[in-house]
């Protein structure tokens, strides 16, 4: 499979909900980094997918993917929609059903078909 295609597969996984299906694109040692700080490893990952997923509905659109090697840059729009009311998320109160969009970019490192390192900034 072609990186491209993959960062696409994975997209549309993250925003099905499966848990199980989006463990499989995560190598036993991925690490990401965010502005939340970094998380080791696909169950620290999956615990803050589970917290996002219950709080909302995460939509990351790609807009744009540039594969260069073992290396994807992904530029994308990220849309939370509370599921409940969240008084502080990102400095932001959200009531339910009311909609928060992030610009990101995301570079992800991968081997043997799987994301071993992941940089999500904001843009």
């Amino acid at each position: 499979m072609n990186h491209e295609q993959l960062m696409r597969d994975y997209y549309r996984t993250y925003n099905s909900e499966d848990r199980a299906a989006l463990r499989a694109f995560y190598a036993e040692d991925v690490v990401l980094l965010s502005a939340q700080g970094e998380l080791r490893g696909p169950e620290a990952i999956l615990g803050t997918y589970d917290y996002l997923t219950s709080q909302f509905l995460d939509q990351m659109t790609p807009t744009h993917i540039a594969v260069d090697g073992d290396t994807a840059v992904v530029a994308i729009t990220d849309r939370f929609t509370a599921k409940v009311d969240v008084p502080d998320f990102m400095g932001v109160a959200l009531k339910q059903g009311e909609s928060l969009e992030l610009s990101l970019r995301g570079t992800y490192t991968i081997a043997d078909g799987k994301f071993r390192r992941i940089l999500i900034e904001a843009v």
